[in-house]
């Protein structure tokens, strides 16, 4: 099991050393989701050396886990070279898949470059559920079930899951998406928090009612599945770690936003930035410069220090920390923590 890395000796509120990076290789994508955080623009791709030398230089640094992301991943052309050269370094490699694109052949060359994690992104059990937020239901579940004949044939050596974004129009089908990942003998099931879209809308975040729903199923599953709550998702993740005996269990630099916490982001022209979503290029000589001299990070790094209603005197204010790039766009502000927030005291 990993350890996690030392504290910066001046605050218990960020990493000395990011634990993952996010790679953004490209705007291309086949669909065209209702809810998507990208801007779609196939020019933007990220040149295969530059991702290369942000690999080297995440390894070099002491960063575990790499995801190369999109648009579409396998847009990218040279996303199995960027694998292997993940495998070589030992670092953790994760891709996310809609599975427009995945075919047999496609999955096999990523397992055979070395890829760790494998998720699919797929926000319902039903196409009906499904298209509300998301295109290419089909694709998705054709890529689930060649994930699973690979594992029963055993090539399959990826850890695989399912990327959920909960939603209004979904919550309530979140005990069905339970049964599709454990009938495609997926290992995780995670639940991903709404984030604002690229036109900076938040439309639909599911209600105190909804999340304090699955809270309760994911506190009580006791099956296969490993079920997660990302990070940023800090008010679920408050309400899951929640615990008459011992208290909330929500606690640490991975209750909330890790943006500039422990992790980055690198985005198609090879600035650095806190997350894919927080949209703050800088260019700096190197991550370590950046990690520790960057005054967007520090800054991100106070937001204790700034809580505004409806955080502040919320019962859960010590457990959640929520996304940032909420309070910028809903709020005009980085530290302006969750405007609207359904869990807010009344």
């Amino acid at each position: 099991m990993n350890e996690m890395p030392a504290l910066h000796a001046r605050s218990a509120r960020y990493l000395k050393r990011p634990l993952q990076m996010n790679l953004e290789l490209t705007g291309e994508c086949p669909l065209h989701c209702p809810q998507c955080y990208v801007e779609a623009d196939p020019s933007r791709r990220m040149p295969l050396e530059t991702a290369l030398h942000h690999i080297r230089e995440a390894a070099a640094f002491g960063v575990r886990d790499v995801n190369l992301s999109g648009g579409e991943t396998l847009c990218y052309p040279g996303l199995e070279e960027l694998i292997r050269a993940c495998t070589s370094y030992g670092l953790v490699s994760a891709v996310a898949l809609s599975g427009a694109l995945a075919d047999e052949a496609a999955l096999r060359g990523l397992l055979d470059a070395g890829v760790s994690q494998i998720y699919i992104s797929l926000n319902g059990s039903t196409r009906e559920i499904n298209q509300k937020t998301r295109d290419g239901y089909e694709a998705a579940v054709r890529t689930l079930g060649l994930l699973a004949s690979l594992r029963e044939r055993g090539i399959l050596s990826a850890q695989t899951g399912i990327n959920w974004v909960m939603h209004r129009t979904n919550a309530e089908d979140f005990s069905s998406m339970i049964r599709l990942a454990e009938d495609c003998r997926v290992d995780q099931l995670v639940v991903m928090g709404l984030k604002p879209d690229a036109a900076g809308h938040l439309e639909g975040f599911p209600s105190r009612e909804q999340m304090t729903a699955v809270a309760r199923q994911i506190r009580s599953y006791a099956g296969p599945l490993e079920i997660g709550v990302e990070s940023c998702f800090s008010p679920l993740r408050a309400l899951v770690g929640e615990s008459l005996f011992t208290g909330n269990l929500n606690l640490g630099i991975q209750r909330g936003c890790g943006a500039g916490r422990d992790s980055y982001s690198v985005n198609a022209s090879g600035a650095y930035t806190p997350c894919r979503h927080i949209l703050l290029p800088e260019r700096y000589q190197s991550l370590d410069a950046y990690w520790n001299d960057s005054a967007v990070l520090q800054k991100l790094r106070t937001a204790e220090d700034h809580r505004c209603p409806p955080c502040t005197g919320c019962r859960l204010q010590a457990y959640c920390l929520p996304c940032m790039e909420i309070g910028e766009k809903l709020g005009d502000s980085l530290l302006a923590g969750f405007p609207g927030c359904p869990l807010a005291d009344h």
